[in-house]
């Protein structure tokens, strides 16, 4: 028998697979997505856009907000003119070159946004820095948006995800809190989540002291590793010839720059801070913000503790959590005054990377331990602005018990008892051969010593101990096809709970 049950966020699926075992399947709808981004501040915030318009089927965005930051204001009076007020222009700029690739990015994948429905969301936040550009009549384009989505008649929540300063955002509640009911106020900042990367202004303390029931995560390092110096290499480095910043470029060049359309060649190059003889890592932090919301079955944007491609953090807040960025602009006292205020911080993990046998135990891992995944799925959107269908990869599908959905797998088991998953109604769009790869997470995990082994296998078996009763387990299918094109990956998570 199996029973269907909706729920405003989430679609729940119940299997009865036997007397000891319950198994249900839970599949997100697509996120709510506002990006508040500097651009022009570095060409950092232009390559994310890039990134972020060829995953637009993945996500509702609602918003994308040009902002200030503690490197980019009005009244910083860099030498740098782009530097010294917000440019809304240039994702403008990539969401026209982005209607050109929609239809033939529509011959691959459905739901791609129109290009007018993209430019009607478009917004720049205040000009100046952080709270001083705050108040009573400092409104703003993008400032309105938030407001109307938090407002809009939609159960799901708003993901803030902010790559430069917060004050966009702080401007948002400022209005909201004046123009609405307490009631309706409460019911709005309910439905917020804000993702900041590395805080790059004093707005985000304001609002984390001033609304402490907001849910605020804040990334002070861990979102630089999505394509820094760490980690593993998954571009060619010439036998170690190549530096990262150069190897990195040397790809993007292949993969995205190059012969890869109108959107492809505005994806710039980005040098090392004031040194224009050296090439830096690709995307610096803002990536890590929006990412974990495209892939759907791994990381689950409402639980801050499992990971997956938006990192990982602590389930729960710690004090005055600082911002990483100001201490580059000699801005870090202006969050004092709003001390003490709470956030969610970054977490740590341990990998080891099944290709080399490199094992990190660092901040960073959270998120490049995916990095293999997201950056060959980049690839292959990529080739999707240009290539027929037939010319490129799409991404395999993980069935699990039949399920060939991309939720989530929840499984109530005893101890004691084998439990059984079966992946090999598991499939590949285009034809190609499927590896599979069953582990345990273990940082999400309460699950104890001794831990389950890999599995290479299509059907996964696990005696659970006895012993075990009230832990919980979170077990990882992934899922990839053997393309020679570029090698895709699906994948499905299994929370394993003991009774």
């Amino acid at each position: 028998m199996k029973i269907l049950l909706r729920f405003a966020c989430s679609v729940l699926f119940y299997v009865n697979i036997g007397h000891a075992s319950d198994l249900r399947f839970e599949s997100l709808p697509k996120s709510r997505v506002i990006v508040l981004t500097d651009m022009l501040n570095e060409p950092d915030d232009s390559q994310t856009m890039v990134r972020l318009l060829v995953y637009s089927n993945e996500m509702d965005i609602e918003g994308l907000i040009a902002v200030s930051s503690c490197h980019q204001y009005e009244g910083k009076n860099d030498e740098i003119k782009a530097r010294n007020d917000v440019q809304p222009s240039a994702i403008m700029e990539r969401v026209e070159a982005y209607g050109l690739a929609r239809d033939n990015l529509m011959k691959h994948a459905a739901g791609w946004p129109t290009k007018e429905y993209l430019l009607g969301v478009i917004g720049r936040g205040p000009s100046g820095y952080g709270m001083w550009d705050v108040g009573d009549g400092h409104s703003t384009t993008g400032s309105e948006i938030i407001t109307k989505s938090l407002l809009k008649d939609d159960p799901r929540p708003v993901y803030v995800c902010i790559n430069a300063g917060a004050n966009t955002l702080a401007q948002a509640l400022w209005d909201l809190r004046q123009q609405v009911s307490d009631s309706v106020f409460e019911q709005a900042i309910s439905k917020l989540r804000v993702y900041d990367d590395a805080g790059q202004d004093n707005a985000g303390a304001w609002i984390a002291s001033t609304y402490p029931q907001i849910h605020y995560r804040r990334s002070q390092l861990q979102v630089f590793n999505f394509m820094n110096n760490n980690g593993p290499k998954v571009w060619d480095d010439w036998g170690g010839k190549l530096y990262n910043g150069e190897g990195q470029h040397y790809w993007a060049m292949t993969h995205v720059m190059i012969g890869h359309g109108p959107l492809g060649a505005l994806y710039p190059i980005r040098k090392r801070w004031k040194n224009d003889l050296e090439w830096h890592t690709l995307e610096g932090g803002g990536t890590s913000t929006w990412i974990g919301h495209v892939n759907h079955g791994l990381w689950h944007p409402e639980k801050l503790t499992w990971g997956g491609w938006g990192g990982r953090f602590e389930g729960e807040k710690a004090k005055n959590v600082l911002a990483d960025q100001l201490k580059w602009a000699d801005l870090v006292e202006t969050e004092n005054e709003y001390k003490p205020w709470y956030m969610y911080p970054q977490a740590t993990d341990r990998w080891t990377d099944p290709e080399t046998g490199i094992e990190y135990d660092e901040l960073g891992a959270p998120i490049f331990r995916w990095r293999r995944a997201y950056q060959n799925d980049f690839q292959a959107r990529m080739d999707w602005c240009v290539e027929e269908r037939e010319d490129a990869n799409h991404n395999p599908i993980a069935a699990i018990n039949g399920d060939a959905s991309d939720g989530f797998v929840y499984l109530k088991a005893q101890a004691g008892e084998t439990i059984e998953l079966d992946a090999s109604a598991s499939r590949d769009p285009d034809g190609d051969l499927l590896a599979f790869r069953w582990y345990a997470y273990l940082e999400p995990s309460t699950y104890t010593a001794p831990f389950p082994t890999t599995s290479n296998e299509p059907v996964y078996k696990l005696n659970i101990g006895e012993g075990r009763a009230g832990q919980e387990l979170h077990l990882i299918l992934e899922l990839k096809d053997e393309s020679s094109l570029v090698p895709l990956y699906d994948y499905r998570r299994c929370i394993i709970s003991i009774n």
